[in-house]
Order: C-alpha cells, then sequence, then structure tokens
C-alpha cells in the first residue's frame, strides 16, 4: 500500500529553493521511501523542468532519463524493510538539481577543488551517427553512410539491401560463400542482418567479418570492438563468434553482448538470454542469462562474474553512456571512439570513478561542461584534440 504525505509537495518545493533545513532534508529524503516510482517520478520532472536554461537535455531526454532511472536496481539488492530499489537514484537526482546539474547520480570519490572548464571557442565535436563501410569479398569498398534505400551489392546469388539504416542479406540462389567485413569507424555505428535472420547491432570502432550465406554445419563469424547478438536459434547449426586467436563464444539462439576492444585490460561478454559457451585457450565456461564471462587481453585468463548491471552493458544501443564505476581513462576511451578524438593527458592522470548516464547525443561541448562538475579540467583543441588538464 502507497503511502501519501501531504508535507511531501510542501518539502518538495522548499528542496529545490534550497531553504530545507538539516531536519526538513531527512524527513524529505525519508518520505521519498514510503512511496512509489508513480508519486516519484513527476517529481523528478519537475525538477528536471526547473533547470530550465541550465539543462543541456531535451524535454523528451529528461523524461525518458527519469523513466530510465527508476526502472534501475543498485549492484546489491537491498532488504524488503530498506528503501525501494530505485531511491538512491532518485534521491541523487533531486541533489543534483540543486546545483543545476544534468548528470544524474555523478558522484566523484577524490578531494575536491576548484573546477575550471576551459574549451577553446570553434573547436566543438558534434556526437556520432548512423554509418559504417561495407568490404565486399573481391575488396571493393563502399561506405553507407550516405546512401539511400535499395540494393547495394549482389555477390554470388545473395542481394545485400539498405532499408532505414540497416543492412540485410539475402541468400536466395547463392551458389558459393565469400566472405564480407562491416566496419564502424570511430564514430559511427550501425545495424545488420545476416543472412539466417540474426540482428547484430555494431558499435562505434567496432567490425564483423561473415560470410554471405551460412552453409556447412556452423554460423561462424568474427569481431573486433563492441556488438550486441539477437541470434536466431537454429539447434543443427550453432553460432560461432570468434573473439581473437584464443577465444570464441559458441550459441545456439540467444542475445549477448561482447565488449572486445584491444585497448581495454578485459573483454567481456555479457549474457541477456538463452545459454552460451565461451572458450580462452584451455578453459571453457557456460554463460547463464545475468553473467559476464570476463577474459584478460593480455594473458587470456577467464572468469564468470555473477554481479552485472545490464542496464550499463546494452546503455550504448540504447543510446547513453553508463560510466558507473568507471575510472577517468575508461571514460575517456568511451568518448574517443563515439567522437573521434584524440585524448592527451598533460601531467598525472587524476584518479577519479564516476557515476552516471548520459545521452550520446550531446555534443561533446555538453559533455565536458558536465565532467567538469567532478573536478576534472578539460580543454578542447583543433584537430578533434581532448586535452586532459592536471
Amino acid at each position: 500500500m502507497q503511502i501519501s504525505d501531504p508535507r511531501l509537495p510542501e518539502l518538495f518545493e522548499r528542496w529545490m529553493q534550497n531553504q530545507c533545513t538539516p531536519a526538513e532534508k531527512e524527513l524529505f529524503l525519508q518520505l521519498l521511501g514510503k512511496v512509489g516510482p508513480e508519486t516519484v517520478s513527476p517529481l523528478l520532472k519537475e525538477a528536471w523542468d526547473s533547470l530550465k536554461g541550465e539543462s543541456l537535455l531535451s524535454a523528451g531526454e529528461k523524461d525518458r532519463m527519469v523513466d530510465r532511472i527508476l526502472q534501475q536496481s543498485p549492484a546489491e539488492e537491498p532488504e524488503p524493510s530498506r528503501r525501494p530499489r530505485w531511491w538512491v537514484a532518485a534521491a541523487a537526482i533531486l541533489v543534483l538539481c540543486l546545483a543545476g546539474g544534468t548528470w544524474y547520480a555523478l558522484q566523484q570519490r577524490s578531494s575536491g577543488t576548484q573546477v575550471v572548464s576551459t574549451p577553446k571557442g570553434g573547436h566543438d565535436v558534434g556526437p556520432g551517427k548512423e554509418g559504417a563501410i561495407l568490404t565486399l569479398a573481391n575488396g571493393k569498398t563502399i561506405v553507407l553512410d550516405s546512401l539511400g534505400n535499395g540494393l547495394v551489392a549482389k555477390q554470388n546469388g545473395t542481394q545485400v539491401v539498405l532499408n532505414n539504416g540497416s543492412l540485410r542479406y539475402h541468400a536466395e540462389d547463392a551458389d558459393a560463400v565469400s566472405f564480407n567485413t562491416i566496419t564502424t569507424p570511430r564514430g559511427r555505428k550501425f545495424q545488420l542482418v545476416l543472412p539466417d535472420g540474426s540482428k547484430v547491432w555494431l558499435n562505434a570502432a567496432s567490425s564483423l567479418r561473415f560470410p554471405t550465406v551460412f552453409s556447412g554445419n556452423e554460423r561462424r563469424v568474427e569481431i573486433t570492438g563492441e556488438a550486441y547478438f539477437e541470434v536466431s536459434r537454429n539447434t543443427t547449426q550453432p553460432f560461432i563468434v570468434k573473439i581473437n586467436d584464443h577465444a570464441d563464444i559458441r550459441v545456439v539462439g540467444t542475445q549477448f553482448n561482447v565488449n572486445a576492444y584491444a585497448d581495454e585490460e578485459n573483454i567481456h561478454t555479457t549474457l541477456l538470454e538463452g545459454i552460451v559457451r565461451i572458450r580462452s585457450h584451455e578453459q571453457s565456461r557456460v554463460l547463464s542469462p545475468g553473467q559476464q564471462a570476463e577474459i584478460s587481453n593480455s594473458h587470456g585468463d577467464l572468469r564468470i562474474l555473477d554481479q552485472v548491471n545490464l542496464e550499463q552493458v546494452t546503455a550504448w544501443k540504447a543510446g547513453f553512456f553508463n560510466f558507473r564505476g568507471a575510472s577517468l581513462p575508461e571514460v575517456m576511451r568511451e568518448l574517443a571512439r563515439w567522437y573521434d578524438l584524440e585524448i592527451i593527458y598533460e601531467g598525472k592522470i587524476p584518479e577519479q570513478q564516476f557515476e552516471g548516464e548520459l545521452p550520446r547525443t550531446l555534443q561533446l561541448s555538453q559533455v565536458i561542461k558536465i565532467l567538469t562538475k567532478v573536478d576534472v579540467k578539460f580543454r578542447i583543441e583543433q584537430g578533434r584534440k581532448l586535452i586532459v588538464l592536471p
């Protein structure tokens, strides 16, 4: 049973005007824990709207972000008698609104100093967009960014068709197997449908090599970077994703995400639905939904993680950055891929850990403005350079 308290609206108004006493602040947060998301959601959206010119998000983006926050849960499940799962995130929004921020639940775990943003005028960088490069079996490359709907290529009886930003393969009378590669440069993402009907979403700076028709007793593809797979079920022809020379994933029909960037410390395979078997060197493990396999990029060791934030793993596919628990270098690598940046550190790399989520539709200057709220200084320079200042 939801508890309604007439003090909540009044305390909310005082909170937003930064007029609450310490006792009133504590009471307000306690009352938040006694109502449901249907009561809190309008308050959060009103809080966003109150930011006016301070906000970098559109009304639609604010509403979607609030909805996503209320659906999320913390890493550890609270006891039933404790606050609701969404309580911490909801309170964090209201705390940030006092400062006019747009970056929810953003926290830094280091000593605070003066925050200065120093972007140089005129050197802003726009966000990434849909696009990719298709390399055919004969070596011909086709830039897909500006093509309209229709036939892109025909190879050995397989038609390659672009339809509303998604590439589809139709193997009607294929008489031979040839291999194609889809590559997303930095600042691009793309979606395609393989000959068997499996769907693949590619993040920036990624590639997928695959046959134009799946024949024989398996369906084998190769990946670099990051991709999300929805694999069509076929028990007689397993789907195999080759990650590198010593690791692969074997599935029948399932949904999973693979993050295999060479500049990251580990390769992560996260299962959302179904079952997959992942192999690295002589190690082989089976994943259940909600689990993640972590493989060291340096020596190939494999371990299984059970406590995984699936919303964070797939945030890129939904159009968000999710930096929960990320270090500054991790944040910078992700921004570099999406905005096609060169990251330069002037001095020692700040030791900070971030919490929060941002739309991937923001200009780079907007992202930097938000990040400077957590004791990091930046400078944007010509030539797509982002300087991290000491």
